[in-house]
């Protein structure tokens, strides 16, 4: 009776055994063949019938088009259930889950995507998923790899009776790199195009953009921060930090942010540069319409000339595009406005293992319909700040997933 309890016991342990070996075996495949596609931060954990993966993605223009990529390589893996939490800068942003069946019955045309949609979860709350990867080593890290973005930088006004309009135009390389986890650096360069007499002498100059430092950070529940320190545009340099809390599954969010800057121009062939003494701080809360995918935004607080104001933003989404237009008081002064992003990058990039050059993914462009031009100024810390890029709103993300 003895000897067949050790042998019950020996035939446990083998299978346990070989069930782990398996389980390295796969995950090891699934490290392979995305490091083979060429996503960046790769980690795999398997535990039972579930995998969880992370990545970064700097191929696909669409963050979307990244995650379906990811779903088909982990499809044919043996897993039931299919966690993929994507990252930024080596952190996470949102995690996905959905069962392996459902994709590839999906991907078959076996079912619609309002089926499919029921079945899929994607959520800010990534707490959990990165909780079981973070301290593994990634495969092909982002650290120290080095992207030489050429931003198009172009501004129009129409001021001047006697002349349609006033254009400048830029081309503008950032050099943009990633030292430590949520961390970037940003050096750009600006080279005059075509530059009216209205914009001022500093138009005709080669001179620099941003030249920042940001450091990106997760707290728990679904609170992600961003401290810049560094040049901005709007002739501002100083420090710029955001707090953003995503609140009901992320249809809804609240943000504050503050500034402390001081200015830095050119006047009659010198630079100059003031000591940090202008303070702002905004309130910004918003709202994700999902049947007409209407991202509502309201925001409150303090410019840069020490106005106070009140702005509302409405921006329809067509997937990668965005149209809007927004309102505002600051100052005593009413103005109005709209704004687009659209995608102009190439739908997915060759990824060099070190150094990349390319365009950007997205055109942001701001229109001001008024010609007040000191109360509501406000500075930017990042050449791609748009509202596609930065936007992981779940509804839309989903649905963009599932066109």
């Amino acid at each position: 009776m003895r000897e067949c309890t050790y042998f019950l016991a020996l035939i446990t342990l083998l299978l346990i055994n070989c069930n782990g070996l398996f389980a390295q075996s796969q995950t090891g495949e699934i490290n392979k063949r995305l490091e083979g596609i060429g996503f960046e931060n790769i980690r795999v954990i398997a535990f039972g019938k579930t995998v969880t993966v992370s990545y970064e993605n700097n191929l696909f223009r669409n963050k979307a088009a990244a995650l379906s990529e990811i779903l088909d390589s982990l499809v044919g893996c043996g897993y039931d259930t299919l966690k993929v939490v994507t990252l930024v800068n080596d952190l996470p942003v949102i995690v996905s889950q959905i069962g392996a069946s459902a994709w590839k019955q999906y991907k078959a045309g076996m079912s619609s995507p309002v089926e499919t949609c029921r079945l899929i979860n994607v959520s800010y709350n990534t707490d959990a998923s990165w909780k079981k990867l973070f301290l593994m080593l990634p495969a092909n890290p982002h650290i120290n790899k080095i992207d030489l973005v050429f931003y198009p930088q172009v501004a129009i006004m129409n001021v001047l009776y006697y002349k349609n309009y006033e254009v400048q135009l830029n081309i503008a390389p950032a050099l943009e790199v990633s030292l430590w986890r949520g961390m970037k650096f940003t050096g750009q360069v600006i080279f005059p195009v075509v530059n009216d007499p209205r914009y001022g002498e500093v138009g005709d100059l080669t001179r620099a953009g941003f030249i920042t430092m940001a450091q990106e950070f997760r707290l728990p529940g679904s609170i992600q921060g961003r401290a810049v320190v560094g040049k901005f545009d709007s002739d501002r340099y100083g420090t710029d930090m955001t707090m953003t809390k995503f609140l009901f599954g992320g249809v809804s969010y609240v943000s504050a942010n503050a500034g402390f800057t001081g200015t830095y121009h050119y006047v009659t062939g010198n630079w100059y540069r003031e000591d940090l003494n202008t303070l702002t701080w905004f309130l910004k809360s918003g709202y994700y319409y999902k049947p007409y995918d209407l991202q509502l935004d309201v925001s409150a607080g303090r410019y840069l000339m020490g106005d106070y104001g009140l702005r509302g933003d409405c921006t329809r989404y067509w997937g990668e595009t965005s149209v809007g237009f927004f309102a505002m008081v600051a100052g005593g002064k009413f103005n109005g406005g709209f704004h687009f992003t659209v995608p102009i990058g190439p739908k997915r990039y060759k990824k060099n293992r070190f150094f990349q050059l390319r365009t950007p993914n997205y055109f942001n462009w701001e229109y001001n319909a008024g010609t007040e031009f000191v109360k509501g100024q406000y500075y930017r810390t990042r050449p791609n700040d748009n509202n596609v890029e930065h936007f992981y709103n779940p509804d839309l993300f989903t649905k963009t997933l599932l066109k």
